[in-house]
């Protein structure tokens, strides 16, 4: 046993599946304290090195509560139950979580190339998302294997991937990979278009082929080989520059700021829009919703902010790009043209799920392994968010949000045991709901209308 920890009949110390222990255990009183150490795979680093953390769960009259450290304890024998877990609490500076309540995301800042991605959900080598209560947070993996019947996931198994793609206002610099992917589905949702990049407000992503210039080649076959060459040629005079601007790494100036001569970089500029001629710019207005289809090429143009779910998992194929690629030494083009669609299969219709004069949800998206839904609701009004038999990720994109509970009748939209106070949840806040048997209740702020996305995995994702 990991800490100087004496058990009484208040206080419980075991090791094991925390939650197999939870659902074991039957306090002859409350309140009740339960330590359960156990070891945690890493699964998101190479190896999957195993850490061992201890569970903490406090059963009161008024629910559970817990949290889980990977700190040594050390007990005072003379503090009740309920003391000595906020003492706990205070010494390592850990959350005490409700998991039957909201519980908010704490999103990470990931530097990228054109911009950043800001990760709510991310679970990674490159950075672990939390959940946070009180300004103290808790890695969401640190959670699933201690909240109780799955109420967060399935322990060891990622959430969907929920994050914010917040690309510079730049043309080029702003620009993402030009990829596609085999198993990861993806769906944008446009929250912000950068006047100062696109003064009329609408925006683009790089999407497919375009099928004018595919009409000018006689077959397919034709029009991939010549996209191929014109990669090819676009990478050799990339790869100078990208050699160039390393070469001034140790000056301190940037690639952009690295000095070539000017015949190379009207070269690269001439390669790239010979390059970029074979594709197609879909127009982008906030509001609008990009569903990104298994192996059709896409990147997302500069000074577009979206909301995107996806799948869990980390595989792409990079096409092209109009700067070094820092994450791989190669492009992987010739591979993915073999694979690629050319162009998207039709739009389709959202279903519109309820329509009323207060509340209209739309399924904006429904995958093999999730779905996402689009709910507006009006000033003031209120609505019952069904429970289902996993959890569910909330995005606020506009307005302001209250969760609380249905069953506690009409105080229940101020009532969060996760969040301090009753501040609504705000745009660009988002936050899990877990997995329970009774609806929560959302309501909108008095002010103006609430627009959320809502992501529900399908069976035991």
């Amino acid at each position: 046993m990991r800490h100087a920890i004496t058990p009484s009949p208040t206080l419980h110390y075991s090791q094991g599946e925390p939650a197999r222990a939870l659902a074991n255990w039957q306090p002859e009183s409350q309140p009740a304290l339960l330590l359960v150490d156990f070891e945690l795979p890493q699964y998101w680093l190479p190896g999957a090195p195993v850490q061992s953390l201890t569970a903490l769960y406090l059963q009161t009259a008024g629910g559970l509560r817990l949290s889980v450290t990977d700190a040594a304890l050390q007990q005072n024998p003379a503090l009740p139950v309920e003391t000595q877990f906020a003492a706990w609490l205070d010494e390592h500076a850990l959350p005490a979580l409700d998991p039957t309540q909201p519980m908010a995301l704490s999103p990470r800042h990931i530097p990228k190339p054109w911009g950043q991605e800001i990760w709510f959900t991310g679970v990674e080598e490159r950075g672990v998302c939390a959940f946070v209560a009180d300004g103290r947070e808790l890695p969401i993996p640190w959670l699933q294997a201690a909240a109780p019947a799955s109420a967060a996931g399935q322990a060891g198994r990622a959430l969907v991937l929920l994050k914010i793609l917040d690309p510079l206002p730049e043309p080029v610099r702003g620009d993402l990979y030009f990829e596609l992917h085999e198993q990861k589905r993806e769906v944008y949702v446009v929250t912000h278009i950068d006047r100062s990049a696109w003064p009329d407000g609408v925006g683009a992503i790089r999407y497919g082929f375009d099928p004018a210039v595919r009409a000018g080649f006689e077959t397919d076959k034709a029009f991939r080989a010549a996209y191929i060459a014109a990669v090819s040629a676009y990478e050799k005079v990339r790869r100078q520059v990208d050699a160039a601007a390393a070469g001034e790494a140790g000056t301190g100036q940037s690639q952009e700021d690295a000095p070539l001569a000017g015949d190379v970089l009207a070269e690269e500029a001439r390669l790239r829009a010979e390059m970029d001629r074979f594709t197609f710019l879909r127009p982008l207005r906030v509001g609008d919703v990009v569903k990104v289809p298994l192996r059709l090429p896409h990147s997302l143009q500069h000074g577009v902010r979206t909301v995107e779910f996806q799948t869990p998992v980390y595989e792409r194929k990079i096409l092209s790009f109009a700067q070094r690629v820092l994450t791989q030494d190669h492009w992987d083009t010739r591979e993915a043209a073999q694979v690629m669609h050319l162009a998207p299969p039709p739009d389709e219709a959202f279903e519109i799920l309820r329509d009323s004069e207060q509340l209209r949800i739309e399924r904006i998206v429904d995958f093999e392994d999730f779905e996402v839904q689009r709910v507006t609701l009006t000033a003031g009004a209120s609505m019952a968010i069904e429970a289902v038999d996993n959890y569910a990720l909330a995005m606020v994109v506009s307005g302001g949000l209250r969760l609380g509970d249905a069953s506690r009748g009409s105080d229940a939209t101020s009532h969060n045991d996760n969040r301090s106070g009753d501040d609504a949840f705000v745009p660009g806040e988002a936050l899990l709901l877990p997995r329970r048997s009774r609806p929560y209740t959302a309501a909108a702020d008095a002010a103006q209308p609430l627009v959320l996305l809502l992501a529900r995995p399908r069976g035991g994702s």
